[in-house]
């Protein structure tokens, strides 16, 4: 059998798996339920019809449809990569992280957003900030009253996506934020 999608992105599975999942153990839910917003979900994060929420998962169902979500993603994440100017792409990590990210958020409430602005100026930095940043980013949600509030979960997820967007300018686990175009220690 050829590896599933999630083999090759196992990062961004495992945020899906974790944050998607029955009291973030790793494990599908196999009943579907309804989440804070009033939205049925089943699997691990799949949105399900209302008169669908009496039918059972099943482990491969939820596996077979965390790969579906991943190539969702991918495609979406081929669309981010087309506002960044000529010569720009994603990195591994990058689309690593973007997966999880717009599987929770969904590539559609990024339209005319600061991090579409950021994108397509060719700024991945402010882009990412725009993302994940814990009061400025996608950490947000309404409750069934239709308040917004800032959740805990969602700045957490928020922070492991964004350490791992950039993953590939860590130094010593440190993000490497150097401000001036030269090196200082070189003067």
């Amino acid at each position: 059998m050829a590896d599933r999608i999630s083999d090759q992105y196992p990062r961004a599975a495992q945020i899906i798996r974790h944050y998607e999942s029955v009291n973030q153990s790793g494990q599908p839910h196999l009943i579907p339920y309804e989440d804070i917003g009033g939205t049925w979900v089943a699997g691990y994060g799949r949105t399900v019809d209302k008169d669908r929420k009496e039918i059972p998962w099943t482990i491969e169902q939820s596996e077979v449809d965390l790969d579906t979500q991943i190539s969702e993603k991918l495609k979406e994440i081929d669309q981010l990569e087309r506002e960044l100017p000529e010569g720009l792409t994603f990195t591994k990590s990058e689309k690593e992280a973007l997966i999880p990210f717009l599987q929770n958020v969904g590539y559609t409430k990024l339209k005319g957003t600061r991090a579409m602005e950021a994108l397509k100026r060719g700024d991945k930095r402010r882009f990412a900030f725009e993302l994940f940043d814990a009061e400025k980013g996608f950490t947000k949600g309404t409750d069934k009253e239709g308040r917004t509030t800032v959740l805990g979960g969602l700045v957490e997820r928020r922070g492991r996506e964004g350490s791992l967007f950039y993953e590939e300018r860590n130094i010593g686990g440190m993000v490497s934020r150097n401000p001036y175009p030269h090196n200082p220690r070189s003067i």
